[in-house]
């Protein structure tokens, strides 16, 4: 998708889930440097003509230091600006310190023509900030923060920006999508809720987390759901998907136009071969929880799932 006349074209990828080693297979024998490898290639036209790509967390799988130091050089290679969020598995003080580069940002607004680009930080249940600006993570923060929430003063400086913005729209990014059906806890009087029902030149979110392509409402905006650079799920015919990412148009009257691309291959076709396990899928739906399935025997995990619990890497 490239940039138009009164339009911005924007890139998103999301869930990198990069380790600090090459060579490291994930959760379902992916190989998280050969997908980003693959999207980053196959979005490379769309890459070089947009304003703007931006990484909407859980960029490194465990939060190591050496992860961020890789995927930030990766990142600082494109001809493109990249600005990142944080999910749930990164880690602040290492993602904080290791991965912006003079092409990788981690501010919290950038201007681009009629819009602001909003990044927020959705991990409020995983982390208690400790002074103005400054967090610290929870020792679950990976499972804790399964909802998006903003703490007070993430939410205070979000609308501190908003008022000062003369922009004529707003896009918000942020790593867990408010979607109803999904995260229950971000609906009604929440600072992320009040926020958007506050400010309505925010038109529209995007989000990761949930590793497929997926749209819905919030706050009757649209919501639009990234999958994973990784490996994502097609929720719908119930098998995992290759990797994939979102492109972006976004008019100067405020309409927004998406769509979610998946690169094409023997690294998609391996993937699309596999079945996505019931507890995933209903895990990343909101349907059933970490410390739920941990609390499973493996009898009652296999009764409730109709799968053996699995081991990490196979």
């Amino acid at each position: 998708m490239s940039q138009v006349a009164d339009a911005i074209s924007v890139v998103q990828i999301s869930d990198v889930h990069f380790p600090d080693a090459v060579g490291v297979r994930g959760f379902v024998q992916h190989d998280p440097d050969a997908g980003l490898a693959a999207v980053l290639g196959d979005a490379a036209a769309e890459i070089a003509g947009a304003a703007l790509v931006v990484a909407t967390g859980d960029l490194a799988d465990l939060g190591e230091p050496g992860a961020y130091e890789r995927l930030g050089g990766v990142l600082d290679g494109l001809p493109t600006p990249v600005y990142c969020v944080s999910g749930n598995h990164d880690k602040n003080d290492a993602y904080q310190a290791c991965l912006p580069r003079p092409n990788v940002h981690l501010e919290q607004a950038v201007r681009v023509g009629p819009w602001l680009m909003l990044f927020l930080d959705s991990n409020a249940y995983g982390r208690e900030e400790v002074r103005d600006g400054v967090y610290r993570d929870l020792d679950d923060r990976m499972t804790a923060a399964e909802q998006p929430g903003l703490t007070p003063g993430d939410a205070a400086r979000a609308r501190a920006l908003l008022e000062a913005s003369s922009a004529e729209h707003v896009f918000v990014w942020l790593h867990h999508p408010p979607l109803p059906d999904v995260a229950p806890d971000a609906q009604g009087d929440t600072e992320l809720a009040r926020l958007v029902r506050d400010f309505p030149q925010i038109r529209a979110l995007g989000a990761g987390h949930l590793h497929g392509d997926l749209r819905g409402e919030f706050e009757g905006r649209p919501v639009y759901v990234c999958p994973s650079t990784t490996y994502s799920i097609d929720y719908a015919g119930r098998v995992f998907d290759g990797p994939s990412y979102r492109v972006y148009t976004l008019h100067a009257d405020g309409r927004v136009e998406s769509e979610a691309r998946t690169v094409p291959g023997a690294i998609t076709d391996t993937m699309r071969a596999k079945s996505a396990p019931k507890f995933l899928t209903d895990l990343m739906m909101g349907r059933v929880t970490l410390e739920e399935m941990r609390a499973l025997t493996d009898t009652e995990f296999e009764e409730r799932f109709g799968e053996p619990r699995p081991t990490r890497g196979a």
